[in-house]
């Protein structure tokens, strides 16, 4: 979910133990939606580095864009 132009995570949290109309209306409201993040085109593999390093490289991308 995207709210002013950043990954609303919260949003998500909050939709998910709903159920029957207050989840329609919870997904009318805050729309899902699915983010892919492809590291691919930087030609080394993320997998084996820690997580503070690999969010590192993901935030530096946006940064720059």
């Amino acid at each position: 979910m995207w709210e002013n132009g950043r990954l609303a995570f919260e949003r998500l949290q909050q939709r998910q133990h709903r159920r029957a109309a207050a989840a329609a209306r919870a997904a009318a409201q805050w729309p899902d939606h699915f983010v892919a993040f492809d590291l691919l085109r930087l030609g080394s593999c993320q997998t084996e580095q820690a997580y503070r390093e690999r969010r590192a490289v993901l935030e530096q991308l946006f940064a720059d864009q």
